[in-house]
């Protein structure tokens, strides 16, 4: 049966790579979150760290979607996210990355006791790297950029109207 795949965690843990990967070795649709509807495709993969705090409506949305947990070394997020400047025209305080990638991962274990278990399955955002679009030195990408040399979106991801601009 085809179904939807959610590829879901915390923000800058991997989800579009891994989401983009999916699509290719499946042959699925990639949708990106900022596209994301409840009329998608049944045979898509949604890029939608966004929709980690509704999967449980999502999952009785749709009964046979699959579910995909990203896991990233925190550090390594934390420093993607200060790199972005995520959310920091919004929240000044230190302290908010950290605890915001402790807090998915502990929702995300509540989450797993909620849902069957063939209803979901873990990446971890080191695997990815034997797959050949995986770049070791994202230093210089955009905000949403997955591939070298093909930037996607702004260098930062501050209130810069990008977001509400979109229109594709």
């Amino acid at each position: 049966m085809t179904h939807p795949i959610f590829v879901t965690g915390p923000q800058r843990a991997g989800s579009r790579l891994a989401s983009h990967i999916i699509a290719r070795q499946t042959g699925r649709k990639f949708i990106d979150e900022l596209k994301y509807n409840p009329d998608i495709p049944i045979n898509s993969v949604i890029q939608a760290p966004f929709i980690l705090k509704a999967i449980l409506e999502v999952s009785y949305m749709f009964p046979t979607a699959q579910f995909a947990f990203m896991y990233r070394n925190v550090d390594d997020i934390v420093k993607s996210m200060e790199r972005i400047e995520w959310y920091k025209d919004y929240i000044g305080d230190s302290n908010f990355y950290r605890n915001y990638v402790g807090h998915s991962y502990r929702y995300i274990d509540f989450l797993k006791k909620e849902l069957d278990n063939n209803r979901w399955f873990d990446i971890r955002y080191e695997s990815l790297s034997y797959d050949p679009m995986f770049v070791t030195d994202r230093q210089n990408f955009t905000v949403k950029q997955h591939l070298p040399n093909k930037p996607f979106g702004p260098k930062t991801w501050r209130n810069d109207e990008y977001i509400r601009s979109i229109k594709e």
